[in-house]
């Protein structure tokens, strides 16, 4: 029956839905398999709950395309499987039902694929869904499934939950091993998961995370300074207060400076670190990528030493500012989208670097994060994220009991 009712749901997405946001999915005896082979857990905290998985993770002897059309010609199938999916399935009980779209090897915020189709948003189809995790967060905003897994380099998780008005949660980079995904950029990549609502999003987290420290009061930080208008900034302002936040001028101000060229300096360390994972095909492989995504790697391969130097400052300097905050504030609470998600013609360059100057900040220090959307008066939402200093201070929990 649960094989039934995940496959009528998908029934219910359209040929170009499905195609945008899909891939990878099991045929319907091998889908009732994967659910019969999960009986044994059924008492598991996730017993048969179906989820999907981003296409970067492994599965053993399956393809891992990561949103393009050649990568298991030049890496082959993989022979063991990533730990995330594993560590839901072995001991929560739940089961994969497939794995969603992206944009090409993640390198995006838009939800954008010229192989596969653009992603939706799943409330309305002339908006996209952001990304990279864009089909993570359509299939779960559209109730195919409760929870997918999902990744977070520059704000791949916190953008999409906050366009397509799901919950969402970020690790930290050093949780998983070098080489448990294909990656994007070494050294960010950083998994996770989004749910449909911050009840959902508890479950799921508990079930692999297990409790989390209690959270005290936090830092509503504002905007960084870059007046985002008011009829977004304050729906977001009063949500922070909300889950305990507090305003603090003097220490806003420390991190809008420590920030103002975060968007300047990501790109050059993050692409960086992508142009060396795909080296050795890059220029054979030029007219099989995303245009777009191959200009971003071969300008990652062409940052001189001083640019490098210079971004490694700026990082060293974010990361000192949210340390200084931690000090008084137990989180820091950001927007992670201007406003609501917008049309493929208003995803250009500008769009882009507002999306990093609010999320390159936490990605710079290498920050746990939840994702929560901020509902707005024309009924669509805005995303907020609430960064913590560690694995080992993530309390998560705190926050989302104060949100839901």
């Amino acid at each position: 029956m649960a094989a039934e009712a995940f496959l009528l749901k998908l029934a219910e997405l359209s040929p170009a839905e499905q195609r945008a946001s899909l891939c990878g999915l099991p045929d319907a005896r091998s889908l009732t398999q994967r659910f019969e082979n999960a009986w044994p857990l059924r008492e598991a905290a996730l017993g048969g709950v179906p989820f999907l998985t981003k296409d970067l993770y492994f599965r053993p002897g399956h393809p891992t395309f990561a949103g393009s059309t050649f990568l298991p010609e030049e890496i082959g199938l993989p022979r063991q499987g990533s730990s995330l999916p594993a560590a839901f399935q072995h001991d929560g009980g739940a089961v994969e039902c497939g794995r969603t779209q992206l944009n090409e090897f993640a390198f995006g915020l838009s939800g954008e694929n010229p192989h596969f189709g653009d992603c939706p948003h799943p409330l309305d189809a002339a908006r996209l869904a952001g990304g990279s995790s864009s089909g993570s967060a359509f299939a779960v905003a559209r109730g195919l499934v409760p929870f997918a897994l999902a990744t977070d380099t520059a704000g791949s998780i916190r953008v999409p939950a906050g366009y397509c008005g799901v919950w969402g949660l970020r690790l930290s980079p050093d949780v998983a091993p070098v080489g448990d995904i294909f990656p994007l950029s070494p050294g960010y990549d950083t998994q996770g998961w989004l749910a449909r609502s911050a009840t959902d999003l508890l479950a799921v987290s508990t079930a692999v995370l297990g409790e989390s420290p209690p959270a005290g009061a936090g830092l509503w930080a504002g905007d960084l300074g870059l007046g985002l208008p008011p009829s977004v900034l304050e729906p977001m302002r009063r949500k922070a207060l909300r889950c305990g936040a507090q305003e603090d001028p003097a220490a806003a101000e420390l991190l809008r400076l420590a920030c103002a060229t975060a968007a300047d300096a990501y790109p050059v360390l993050g692409g960086a670190a992508a142009a060396r994972v795909h080296a050795p095909w890059l220029d054979r492989r030029r007219e099989s990528y995303d245009p777009a995504v191959w200009r971003r790697l071969d300008a990652g391969r062409r940052r001189t030493p001083e640019e490098l130097r210079a971004a490694e400052t700026v990082r060293s300097r974010v990361s000192e500012a949210f340390r200084a905050v931690f000090a008084r504030h137990h989180y820091v609470v950001l927007p992670a989208t201007a406003g609501a998600a917008v049309g493929k013609a208003a995803c250009d360059e500008a769009h882009r670097r507002q999306l990093l100057a609010l999320n390159a900040p936490g990605s710079l220090a290498g920050l746990p994060a939840v994702a929560a959307p901020v509902p707005l008066d024309d009924g669509f939402t805005a995303g907020l994220q609430v960064l913590f200093p560690d694995m080992a201070n993530f309390g998560w929990r705190s926050v989302l009991e104060r949100l839901r």
